[in-house]
């Protein structure tokens, strides 16, 4: 079988734009497919990465693709891809430009899709005044009047890291505390206030949080909010579900060491394969599945 490319890149995030990195320098084609929706494109900066601690993410990938300009084995397309199938010793893949080509092998690096609290201002302050990371976007709030949505298990995981950044903090489990005994003595012992009611509004000015309203009628002022995820995660696509990956409870692909899936010449990496989300695991999680796929295909290509 002839094959236009010997990979196809979904994504063109952090994730896919390393693998590219790696597979570019080892001399192998690609096809990034980036259908421009990155997941941070409503923050106006990403941080924790060193070099470009606080740039705005659209610059990142601008220099990632400058970077990318010398490798000519490394091709973009501006769009998505609508489906991949298995062909032979390789893969079909439509483009939604309608143009169909075949692959060897194909890295799912499309991320992860936040999912909004369906009540006003929320989605508007979302990367602005509303955060998933502490990492990504704690040192930014550090000292002020935080607020922390979720329950359960889940909660008690991350309120270390919020309790330690708020001059002030507030737990909000929209709803029913799922907490048990030793954890409620927990949040009594730190004098941390809980609120089981419903959330009906976020009360902003520009990209500012000033306050959270309630069912009740009560509004709680906050400077910023950190909003736990809901599991299974919503992945951008199904392409990976198709092919058949395995996934695991929390809606991640299972992936091996260099993000191999369970689907043979089949990766994924980044935020769709890993609970660890930020710009740089992403990155080097992309370097990892772009070096994986680099040695099948050159212990291929040895073995013929």
């Amino acid at each position: 079988m002839k094959f236009d490319y010997e990979v196809l890149i979904i994504g063109g995030g952090p994730a896919g734009l390393s693998a590219a990195l790696a597979l570019g320098r080892m001399s192998r084609t690609a096809l990034v497919c980036d259908d421009s929706r990155p997941r941070n494109a409503a923050s106006s900066h990403l941080n924790n990465f060193p070099t470009r601690d606080g740039i705005h993410p659209a610059e990142w990938r601008k220099l990632v693709r400058k970077d990318l300009e010398k490798y000519n084995t490394i091709r973009f397309f501006e769009g998505s891809v609508l489906s991949v199938e298995r062909s032979g010793s390789g893969f079909i893949a439509r483009l939604s430009s309608d143009k169909i080509f075949h692959f060897k092998k194909v890295i799912l690096a499309y991320g992860v899709e936040d999912k909004y609290l369906q009540v006003p201002g929320y989605k508007e302050l979302w990367g602005k005044s509303i955060f998933h990371c502490p990492y990504c976007h704690g040192f930014e709030v550090r000292g002020s009047k935080l607020g922390l949505i979720g329950n359960g298990d889940t909660l008690f995981y991350m309120l270390p890291l919020i309790y330690d950044l708020a001059s002030d903090l507030v737990i909000f489990t929209n709803g029913k505390a799922e907490f048990k005994e030793e954890q409620r003595n927990l949040l009594e012992r730190k004098n941390i206030r809980f609120i089981e009611d419903k959330i009906t509004g976020f009360i902003y000015e520009g990209e500012k949080l000033k306050s959270i309203s309630f069912e009740n009628g009560e509004n709680v002022e906050r400077d910023g909010l950190y909003a736990l995820p809901t599991f299974p995660f919503k992945l951008k696509s199904t392409i990976g579900e198709k092919l058949r990956c395995e996934k695991d409870q929390f809606g991640f692909y299972k992936v091996g060491e260099k993000g191999k899936t369970s689907v043979d010449g089949v990766y994924a990496c980044g935020d769709n394969a890993s609970g660890a989300h930020s710009v740089l695991l992403a990155a080097a999680s992309g370097g990892m599945a772009g070096a994986g796929i680099v040695h099948e295909l050159l212990s291929e290509k040895l073995s013929e």
